[in-house]
C-alpha cells in the first residue's frame, strides 16, 4: 500500500526532473566563457574592487532603471572566487531555478491540502516545463540574468509568506525582507510592495489590533524603500523616448502587455499577441470565479493570485520603459521568468476547477465535457510551451555558441572588430574593458 502511494510522487518528481536535465546539458554544451553585453557595463566595477575597493555608492549606483545592489555583491564575490569564470554565475542562475520550483511545488502541494484535494498532481512538471525553459536561452547562458531570478525568487518566498497559511509575525518579518531583497535586484521589485498590501487585507491576523499594526508596518516600509531607491534617480528611458511614451500609444502598450504575457507559451509575435490575451483572460475569469464561491476564504489561493498579479504588473511596468522599442520588444526572452508566474496561477486554477468538477458534478455527460475541455485547453498550452523550448530554444543556444565562440577568440588572441561587436555594441569600450581583465588575470585571462 505505501509503495503504491510514493508511485505518483515518484513518478511527478521524474517528470519533473527532465526539463532541469535537459537545461543543464545544454548549458554545459552551449555556454561561452566570456562577458556578454551588460557585463563589460560590470567589468570597470570589478577592476575597481582589485584596486581601490568598491563602496556602497557604486554598490547603489543605477543601470538603466534598477538598483542591483543584491546582484553586484553576489556577482563580485562569484568573479573574486572564481577568477571571473561566467560559469559559476550560471550555476547560481540554476539553483535560483530551482529554487522558484521548489517553492511553486511546495505552495501548490498546501494549496490542494488545505482545498482538500488529493488528485494527481499533473500540473507540477507544467511548472517544471515552464521555470526551465530553454525558450528563455538569454536568461540560462548570460550570467548577468543572476539579477531576474534573484527578483523572482524573492517576490515568489515573500507571497507564500504572507499569503500561505495563517499570520504570523515572524514570516511578516521574512516577508518584508524578500521585498527589498526583490526591490534592489531588478525594478520590478516595486511591485512587490501593493501586492504585500493587498495579500494582508486579504489574509490578515484573526484579531484587529495585529492587522492595523501589521497594514501600518507594511504602509511605512515602502516609503523608506521608494524614497532610497529614486534618490539622486535618473529619469532616462532606455529607448530614449520619455517615460510618456505609452500614454501617447495606447494600442501599442497593450500589445506590449499581451505580448509579454503570451511569450512563455509561444515565440511568434501574432500567436504570442493572442494567448497573451487569452492567458489575462482566463487569469482573470479563474480568480474571480474563486473569489466568489469562497467569500473571504482565498487563503488556499491567495499566493497563486498574487503570482499572477505579479506577472500582469511586471508586463505594465516592463512596458512603460520599453514600449518606445515597439511592442516587438516584449518577445525578449529575458522576462520569461516574470511572465510564467501567470500560467502558473492558470495551470494552478485549473487543477483546481477539474478537481471540483470531479467531486460535484454527478451527471456524466457534462462532467467528461468539462474536463475534457481542461484537457484540451492543457494540452494546446503545453505543446505552445514544450515547442518553443525545445524546437526554438535549443536552435538559439546552438546559434549563440556559434556567434560567440569566435568572439571569445578574439578577445583572447585578436582585435576583430566586427566579433567583438558582437559582444557589446561599442568595441572601443570593449577594449578598455580587456585591458582591465588582463591586467587582473580575470575571464578568459585568468
Amino acid at each position: 500500500m505505501a509503495k503504491s502511494h510514493k508511485l505518483p510522487g515518484l513518478i511527478i518528481l521524474i517528470l519533473a526532473l527532465i526539463p532541469l536535465l535537459i537545461l543543464v546539458i545544454n548549458v554545459a554544451k552551449y555556454h561561452i566563457d566570456v562577458p556578454f553585453w551588460d557585463q563589460w557595463n560590470f567589468v570597470p566595477l570589478l577592476g575597481k574592487s582589485y584596486e581601490q575597493g568598491v563602496t556602497l555608492s557604486d554598490l547603489w549606483s543605477q543601470h538603466n532603471e534598477h538598483r542591483l545592489l543584491f546582484p553586484r555583491l553576489i556577482m563580485l564575490g562569484l568573479a573574486h572566487a572564481s577568477r571571473y569564470n561566467i560559469v559559476w554565475e550560471l550555476v547560481v542562475i540554476i539553483i535560483l531555478a530551482a529554487a522558484i520550483f521548489v517553492l511553486l511545488w511546495h505552495q501548490f502541494s498546501k494549496t490542494i491540502r488545505a482545498l482538500g484535494y488529493s488528485g494527481f498532481p499533473w500540473v507540477v512538471p507544467l511548472f517544471s516545463l515552464l521555470v526551465f525553459s530553454l525558450g528563455q536561452s538569454e536568461n540560462w547562458l548570460w550570467g548577468w540574468q543572476i539579477q531576474i531570478f534573484l527578483n523572482v525568487l524573492a517576490t515568489v518566498a515573500g507571497f507564500v509568506l504572507l499569503g500561505g497559511g495563517a499570520f504570523r509575525w515572524g514570516k511578516f518579518w521574512w516577508a518584508l525582507g524578500f521585498g527589498i531583497l526583490a526591490t534592489y535586484s531588478f525594478a520590478n521589485g516595486l511591485l512587490f510592495w501593493p501586492l504585500g498590501f493587498l495579500a494582508i487585507i486579504l489574509a490578515p491576523p484573526r484579531s484587529k489590533r495585529p492587522k492595523v499594526l501589521a497594514l501600518s508596518a507594511w504602509a511605512v516600509a515602502p516609503i523608506g524603500v521608494a524614497a532610497s531607491y529614486i534618490y539622486q534617480f535618473r529619469y532616462e528611458s532606455p529607448s530614449g523616448k520619455p517615460w510618456t511614451q505609452f500614454l501617447n500609444q495606447p494600442g501599442e502598450y497593450l500589445q506590449y502587455l499581451f505580448k509579454y504575457l503570451g511569450r512563455p507559451v509561444i515565440n511568434y509575435e501574432e500567436y504570442a499577441l493572442a494567448i497573451g490575451f487569452i492567458g489575462l483572460l482566463l487569469f482573470g475569469f479563474l480568480s474571480l470565479r474563486f473569489f466568489w464561491k469562497k467569500r473571504g476564504e482565498v487563503q488556499p489561493i491567495l499566493p497563486f493570485f498574487l503570482f499572477g498579479l505579479y506577472s500582469i504588473g511586471c508586463g505594465l511596468l516592463t512596458g512603460i520603459g520599453r514600449v518606445g522599442f515597439g511592442s516587438v520588444q516584449a518577445m525578449s526572452g529575458r522576462y520569461v521568468p516574470f511572465s510564467i508566474l501567470i500560467w502558473v496561477s492558470n495551470f494552478a486554477f485549473l487543477y483546481i476547477l477539474s478537481q471540483e468538477i470531479r467531486a460535484r458534478m454527478r451527471a456524466l455527460p457534462p462532467r467528461i465535457l468539462s474536463l475534457a475541455g481542461i484537457s484540451v485547453l492543457s494540452f494546446i498550452l503545453v505543446f505552445g510551451i514544450a515547442r518553443t523550448s525545445y524546437r526554438v530554444g535549443h536552435r538559439v543556444f546552438k546559434s549563440y555558441h556559434s556567434r560567440m565562440l569566435p568572439a571569445r577568440a578574439a578577445v583572447l588572441w585578436g582585435d576583430d572588430e566586427p566579433l567583438l561587436l558582437r559582444l557589446y555594441v561599442d568595441a572601443d569600450y570593449v577594449r578598455r574593458g580587456i585591458e582591465v581583465l588582463k591586467k587582473h588575470g580575470l575571464s578568459v585571462f585568468r
